[in-house]
């Protein structure tokens, strides 16, 4: 189990990394094509999370005619891959589930044992 969490967390990060060069990407193109002002909203919200959001939305928008269709489907395809990557870790979270309360369990029963209450 454990080698499929870090093989999840190695896909994790390659997708990050791409999905990171695919938004610096766009953001030149947006200065490129003089969409400073979105450029710059971008960069700014990405410290409230939605900035890679709008300029993915606004990439797609663009795409044609800044000629980007190949860069925002291959960031659409590290959008996708992090959802199943998400969800994959879900399931595995839901697997593990029982032992770990099992384990819980054990604990406390060895905790009771160790420290009985007065």
């Amino acid at each position: 189990m454990e080698a499929i969490l870090l093989l999840v967390n190695l896909l994790a990060f390659i997708i990050g990394i791409g999905s990171l060069i695919c938004f610096i990407l766009v953001l030149v193109k947006m200065f490129q094509n003089d969409q400073v002002t979105m450029g710059v909203v971008c960069i700014v919200l990405i410290f409230c999370g939605i900035g890679p959001l709008v300029a993915f939305v606004y990439g797609w928008i663009k795409s044609s005619e800044w000629n980007i269709q190949k860069l925002m489907l291959i960031w659409t395809g590290c959008f996708i891959g992090n959802l199943i990557l998400v969800a994959a870790v879900f399931a595995i979270g839901l697997s593990m589930a029982p032992d770990m309360m099992e384990m819980q369990q054990q604990m406390q029963q060895q905790m009771l044992r160790d420290f009985p209450q007065q």
